[in-house]
């Protein structure tokens, strides 16, 4: 095998192994993934690597399509797997808009007629060899306004719930500029960029604490417990109390 591509959708959680290394890209919805102890959550505009021989857990939403690329190890570039292997944090990677719209149509392709299957893997290959280069050396060349909003996205995305307009405002920018260059920058508005990095949060809360969800909710900044749940089943289809009893 050097590489093969399927659409696949899961019924529930599982935990396995195997013997070669995989790649997932979220064609609908999303999926919670544990690499042996390390845990992100795969969606829109991003990828995750399971090395080969690495255990792993997993639990999609009720919604969740994907593009599977299973891949003999020595066929990834060395660059992205050793991002993955070496960086705790890195169990997802960001695919710039352009990349992730490649990456999309191919699975539209397969999903149309899996014959095509065989060259859209060697495509998807080609692609993953872009990933890291693309995403590095268009942030070596950022002009100053997307620069500045490069440096304030951890402020949108962080538990100080600055508003869209404020970060805009600590940018030096209008907020409709910041709006489009904030896209153009991380593939997704900076509300959803926001409700991303609030429910990773959330995720890792209930995976590895015991934190009542009542306390979760009021450490993510809601007023009250039923807009997390409400707002957490919206986005993973079962409310905070079953996604971690579905995770233990």
């Amino acid at each position: 095998m050097s590489a093969t591509l399927e659409i696949r959708q899961y019924a529930g959680p599982d935990r396995h192994r195997h013997d070669y290394s995989q790649i997932l890209f979220p064609m609908r919805g999303s999926m919670l993934v544990d690499v042996e102890g390390r845990t992100d959550i795969v969606s829109s505009n991003c990828l995750t690597i399971i090395p080969q021989d690495h255990m792993h857990d997993f639990a999609p939403s009720p919604d969740c399509s994907l593009m599977v690329l299973d891949v003999e190890s020595a066929s990834l570039p060395e660059a992205l797997l050793a991002s993955v292997l070496g960086v705790p944090a890195a169990l997802t990677l960001k695919v710039e808009p352009w990349l992730w719209r490649l990456f999309s149509q191919l699975g539209r392709e397969v999903e149309a007629d899996g014959r095509r299957a065989a060259d859209a893997a060697h495509l998807a290959l080609s692609g993953l060899q872009l990933v890291r280069r693309g995403w590095d050396e268009a942030h070596s060349s950022l002009g100053m306004a997307q620069q500045r909003v490069v440096n304030i996205a951890d402020r949108v995305g962080g538990l100080e719930a600055v508003s869209v307009s404020s970060a805009a405002r600590m940018a030096g920018l209008g907020q409709s500029q910041f709006h489009a260059l904030f896209r153009e920058m991380h593939g997704q508005s900076p509300k959803q960029y926001q409700l991303r990095q609030l429910f990773d949060r959330a995720v890792d809360l209930l995976v590895n604490t015991s934190l009542p969800v009542s306390e979760i909710a009021y450490e993510l900044g809601y007023r009250n417990a039923s807009s997390f749940n409400r707002q957490f089943k919206q986005r993973f289809g079962v409310t905070p109390s079953v996604f971690r009893s579905a995770r233990a």
